[in-house]
């Protein structure tokens, strides 16, 4: 706990101007960036403009979550934190460990039972800490495909894969050589060395992260997930590897017939797209298998070091936040989850899920899904099976089994190293 301490120390040194100059406000840090920030502007501006002066919330939009991160250490090492702001997991991992973020639990009495309920309950649970209320969701997404369906109806498909072994046989009848000169001109699917995807499948067969203090991934659940996608390029030759959003744009070309997303991808790939555009839950790894869902974004948590009339303030807006209607506009303008089930039946997400069809569907994984370890290890963790595990089997570089192996040794190493700082 000392080193953790004293990294954050040393963190705040590097950042100037870390924390709130003005501590007459109730400050939210966050990410939000483009028409995200813009409708969590919407809602934090609505929310002000029925309080006054003194409980407006102050929102500070610092750009992309690398920043965030350090200004947050920063700040919480100064005791300049913001009243409120996004994190992830393995954040408040290290930040209760330093002992620097103030539970939710406290304040569960301003939060009626009504409203805790209506939440989906695995999001609650991703936010308990020893059967505390900890931090709050906020903005979380779930994976989906997106699939041509002009293609499908062309080459007689009649619905998406519901299973993994399904998905294989569809990418390869949608892999196909136009043209006939031996290449695909079309190919089933495309994909980027991805530790989300890698997740999924390593959930759905009953696989796991870490496990404790080691990382699991290198079990026979981890090889037979990675081996799926490496066969999907090497062995079947109906999918190939891209980097950034190129498989997405490569997919609106009409070049690929299915690609992996989130939900949020929907709002930014629409208008690019002239053809039937398909949106359908992540396949499953057997007709009876769960059907996991690893769900992906950030919750809130409220700090020390800050007046508790502004915790509280925090928290009357995180009701609002919560209200039906709020996580029903906040859904259909960011692509992001409702947090909400009573969300699910408002007036704006009956419209958006008439329009989009399947969408509601691949939503509704929120009631089943899990999440990534909330270790402090992981920050880099997650990295490093990405960099040293993942991209050594899909570049061909190792095997699928040594290169996981390659890559738990070294997030071992990290989990060690976390251990002796407590």
């Amino acid at each position: 706990m000392r080193r953790i301490a004293t990294n954050i120390l040393v963190l705040s040194l590097l950042i100037t101007g870390c924390g709130p100059k003005n501590t007459n406000k109730t400050v939210f840090w966050h990410a939000m960036g483009g028409p995200l920030g813009e409708t969590l502007l919407h809602l934090v501006d609505e929310y002000n403009s029925n309080v006054s002066d003194s409980l407006k919330i102050m929102q500070v939009n610092l750009g992309n979550y690398a920043t965030l991160s350090q200004k947050i250490m920063g700040a919480v090492a100064s005791s300049r934190p913001p009243t409120i702001s996004q994190v992830y997991e393995s954040w408040t991992s290290e930040l209760m460990d330093a002992g620097k973020i103030v539970p939710i639990e406290n304040y569960r009495f301003m939060i009626p039972d009504s409203i805790i309920n209506d939440i989906f309950p695995p999001l609650i649970k991703d936010n308990t800490w020893n059967g505390k209320l900890i931090t709050f969701p906020f903005n979380k997404s779930v994976p989906v495909y997106y699939y041509n369906k002009d293609l499908f109806r062309e080459y007689g498909i009649d619905s998406f894969p519901r299973t993994w072994q399904e998905f294989r046989e569809v990418a390869k009848k949608l892999t196909i050589d136009k043209d006939g000169d031996g290449k695909p001109d079309i190919y089933g699917t495309a994909y980027v060395i991805d530790v989300w995807m890698f997740a999924t499948l390593l959930y759905q067969k009953g696989g796991r992260l870490i496990e404790g203090d080691s990382a699991v991934f290198d079990s026979k659940a981890g090889v037979e997930a990675l081996k799926y996608l490496y066969d999907l390029v090497y062995k079947d030759s109906c999918a190939y590897i891209t980097t950034g959003y190129k498989h997405q744009d490569d997919f609106a070309a009409g070049k690929v017939a299915m690609v992996w997303g989130t939900i949020v991808s929907y709002s930014f790939m629409k208008d690019k797209i002239d053809f039937d555009l398909g949106v359908a839950r992540i396949p499953m790894d057997g007709e009876t298998k769960d059907s996991t869902v690893i769900v992906s974004g950030t919750n809130v948590a409220l700090y020390k070091n800050v007046p508790d009339w502004q915790r509280r303030n925090a928290i009357e807006f995180l009701k609002f936040f919560l209200r039906p209607e709020n996580q029903a506009y906040w859904s259909v303008h960011t692509g992001y989850l409702p947090l909400t089930k009573s969300a699910f039946s408002q007036p704006k997400m009956k419209e958006f899920f008439k329009k989009v069809p399947g969408m509601k569907e691949a939503m509704e994984q929120v009631a089943y899904c899990d999440f990534e370890p909330s270790n402090p290890a992981w920050f880099t963790g997650r990295r490093y099976l990405s960099t040293e595990g993942l991209e050594y089997a899909l570049r061909g570089v190792l095997p699928v089994d040594k290169a996981l192996e390659r890559a738990a040794k070294i997030i071992n190493l990290e989990l060690k190293r976390k251990r002796r700082t407590h």
